[in-house]
Order: structure tokens, then C-alpha cells, then sequence
């Protein structure tokens, strides 16, 4: 049977029997994800301190630190990419990302005040509805723009729906 270089990867087992009976722990899902979660971490934290004197905000050094980390610039390097982020990892590290944006809008929550939002009434509900609605339109706007551009083989409703949502969504973590 011919190999699909488009398939998806194998899974991955979950642990080692360690380094000193001859396994490699990069080859294992939870060793591998503990690394990629210490790099990240140290590096966004390291970045936050030396972006600080900038004065900006810790959410700048996260950004950078994912282009750091991704293709754009160490991923380029075949051997760090296959060796800390290879594709059969990256199921996991997404299921963990989001594991994490799901408690951190669970804390959001339970840190939001009724009562004050109650006493703000119309102008938090108008301030919100424009905080979604205009980054909606124009990324349906936008959208008309890039689609002969980005969305090739793709249908124009459903790619419109996307770019609106997408970026009418996308910063309301780091809003709430």
C-alpha cells in the first residue's frame, strides 16, 4: 500500500519508559508536550520581561513568541521542526490550547460582575454589539477584497462568514 504524504499522522503513545532504557522522550506524546509548553512559556515570559521597558502588554510577547516559535522563523530549521513540533504532535498541543482558551473564558466569567453590568445597562450592550458587529463587517469587507487572492477552490458565502467571524471573535479573549 502506497504511502499518502497527505494523510494524517499516526498517534502517538502517551509515555516512555525513559531515557535510560533507550528511549527517546521526544518520540512520546506527554515528554514532547511538556517540553513545547516549557519552551513556550519560558520564551513568552522572557520576551514579556524584556518587552516590559517597552511598556507592552504581556499579550505583545505571546505574539511574538508564537512567530518566534513557528515557521516564520525557527520552524524554517527542518530539524527543530520535526524534532519539538512535529506534525503528530500537533493534535495534541491544539487540544491542549484549547483546553486552556476554555478555562481561561470559564475564569472570565466567573470574574464577571452582573450587577455592574446591570448598572451600565444600554451603553456596555451598544459598546459591546459594536466591538462585534463593526469588525464583522469589515471582514466580510475585507473578505471581497482577498477572495480572487487567498480563498482559490473556495466557495465565496462560506469564506465570507469565515473572514467576519474570524476577526470579529478573535480579540475578544484579550478584550474580556
Amino acid at each position: 500500500m502506497a504511502h499518502n504524504a497527505s494523510s494524517c499522522p499516526g498517534p502517538m503513545h502517551a509515555t516512555s519508559n525513559g531515557v535510560f532504557q533507550g528511549d527517546n522522550p521526544l518520540d512520546y506524546a506527554l515528554p514532547l508536550a511538556i517540553l513545547q509548553i516549557v519552551l513556550v512559556v519560558a520564551l513568552t515570559r522572557i520576551l514579556a520581561f524584556l518587552l516590559r521597558p517597552l511598556r507592552q502588554p504581556r499579550v505583545i510577547a505571546e505574539i511574538v513568541g508564537g512567530i518566534l516559535l513557528g515557521p516564520s522563523a525557527l520552524g524554517r530549521n527542518e530539524n527543530y521542526l520535526n524534532a519539538i513540533f512535529p506534525a503528530k504532535s500537533l493534535t495534541v498541543l491544539d487540544t491542549l490550547a484549547n483546553l486552556g482558551l476554555l478555562f481561561f473564558l470559564f475564569l472570565v466569567g466567573l470574574e464577571l460582575d452582573l450587577k455592574a453590568l446591570r448598572r451600565t445597562g444600554k451603553k456596555a450592550l451598544s459598546i459591546a454589539i459594536a466591538g462585534i458587529s463593526l469588525p464583522f463587517i469589515l471582514g466580510v469587507g475585507t473578505s471581497f477584497a482577498l477572495r480572487s487572492t487567498i480563498s482559490k477552490g473556495v466557495e465565496g458565502p462560506p469564506f465570507l462568514v469565515f473572514m467576519g467571524v474570524a476577526l470579529s471573535i478573535t480579540a475578544f479573549p484579550v478584550l474580556a
